[in-house]
């Protein structure tokens, strides 16, 4: 776990990913990843 960063002698807490950041990541990896199989998919068969 990081230690927490001080700034300005404040103490930030971690930053944690949402759910919206979590759909979005996924959508970027998932769309490109299923065009890539559908073309080899089609070139090969």
């Amino acid at each position: 776990m990081k230690t927490p960063v001080k700034i300005l002698g404040k103490t930030a807490p971690a930053a944690r990913m949402t759910k919206c950041a979590a759909l979005l990541i996924a959508s970027a990896l998932s769309v490109p990843t299923f065009i890539v199989l559908t073309v080899i998919e089609f070139l090969v068969l």
